[in-house]
């Protein structure tokens, strides 16, 4: 499982492909990167 991080607050997501929306700040899918470990 993938985990992505929302550039603008933090949040962090888990799943194949970033959220189309994140639940905390509201910016699309553009401003999640994906965590590398």
């Amino acid at each position: 499982m993938k985990k992505w991080v929302c550039k603008v607050c933090g949040y962090v997501y888990e799943g194949e492909t970033p959220p189309d929306e994140c639940p905390i700040c509201g910016v699309g899918p553009d401003e999640f990167e994906e965590v590398t470990e």
